[in-house]
């Protein structure tokens, strides 16, 4: 009734259009809130409620992290890779002969038939059905060597199935960390070696090959591209509504590796950003708590300092303070955060657990504000 009496006021001159559509939204906003208001407490409304609301955004998603195990299986399973029946890490054939339950190195396509072993390795594999006598934190960080071999060959799957699931989600914009060259940038690094002086470090490097990685990694990247939008079929009638999911990337630094490698990687992420507008920056992932990006944290600022000077324009998005009491000595908790920000030049943090635990937490906070650190 509301939209023909409005149609009726605008006609007769009573209102302006634009008013008419303000008014419109107001009351459109005041009814929605009632409702939300009227189901605070109902969760399976709740939940069906979010559901449906656009959500803009995701920023911090690691492509590796976004994808189930069961995806993972189809993967290595495509890819005839092995799997330890005890500890379910994948191996590279050749896989033991038959499917029996005495073999400890079956081709995973067995568990499609195996229940048990399935589902064992969707629980070693996920967070699902986890033990809690274990520490989720170690749990969580000893899932990706188990299964990080099925993703290589399936990046564009894994776009698909990423875009797939945002677009379900009501989501517009995908920002997906994922270490894009494969690992060729630290190969590199670890073969040229190390140099104190990061201008002859990173000289040496854009020399010695890493122009020809980054290249190679955009091309890898238009590879991928299409095959997500082939599986999507996007461009055609059937296309899938993750088409419409808008996916950008962050080059993903591994901070755990030695400093050869980590430079070399972190110099590979400024220059995809600098050269390709798919890439909107770098970050750097790895448990923070680990012994490298704990020694080498001065070290890792200092990196991003001196490469911000002459990559003024590229975007630096840092995992700062993914740490808690007792996972490190308590020093180690009072300043990731603000380093992260005044010498990593990081425009959004991740997580900032232990932000409390800062040298003038409440400063900080105002500093992040002013700086509109998100």
């Amino acid at each position: 009734m509301w939209p023909l009496i409005m149609l009726y006021l605008i006609a007769g001159g009573w209102v302006t259009p634009a008013a008419a559509s303000g008014e419109a939204a107001s009351a459109s906003e005041d009814s929605t809130a009632r409702y939300l208001d009227s189901i605070r407490r109902n969760p399976q409304l709740l939940i069906a409620f979010l559901q449906g609301l656009p959500k803009g955004g995701d920023l911090h998603n690691h492509l590796p992290g976004a994808i189930y195990a069961e995806s993972f299986i189809d993967f290595a399973a495509s890819d005839g890779f092995c799997v330890d029946r005890t500890t379910s890490v994948l191996i590279a054939p050749p896989c033991d002969r038959g499917c029996q339950k005495f073999t400890s190195k079956p081709a995973i396509s067995c568990a499609y038939q195996d229940p048990v072993l399935y589902n064992s390795i969707i629980d070693a594999w996920s967070m699902r059905n986890w033990n809690r006598e274990e520490s989720a934190h170690d749990h969580f960080f000893a899932t990706f060597d188990k299964f990080f071999p099925a993703i290589f060959n399936h990046i564009g799957d894994s776009l698909a199935e990423a875009a797939s699931r945002a677009a379900a989600d009501h989501l517009q914009y995908l920002e997906l960390m994922n270490t894009s060259d494969g690992m060729q940038a630290a190969l590199l690094g670890a073969k040229l070696g190390w140099d104190d002086d990061f201008g002859k470090q990173r000289d040496k490097l854009l020399g010695g090959g890493l122009k020809d990685v980054a290249s190679a990694t955009r091309k890898e990247l238009d590879r991928d591209e299409g095959k997500m939008h082939a599986l999507l079929k996007c461009g055609t009638p059937q296309a899938s509504p993750g088409c419409d999911v808008k996916a950008r990337f962050l080059y993903q630094v591994l901070r755990g590796l030695p400093r050869e490698q980590v430079f070399a990687q972190i110099v590979l992420g400024f220059e995809l950003a600098q050269a390709d507008s798919r890439f909107v920056g770098l970050n750097l992932v790895m448990p923070e708590d680990w012994y490298v990006p704990m020694h080498d944290f001065e070290l890792h600022m200092q990196m991003l300092d001196y490469l911000h000077r002459i990559y003024p324009k590229v975007h630096i998005s840092l995992h700062a303070d993914e740490l808690a009491m007792g996972l490190v000595p308590p020093e180690g908790l009072r300043f990731h955060i603000r380093d992260s920000i005044e010498r990593g030049h990081a425009e959004r943090i991740g997580h900032g657990v232990a932000v409390m635990n800062e040298h003038d937490p409440l400063g900080l906070m105002r500093e992040m504000s002013q700086r509109n650190v998100l």
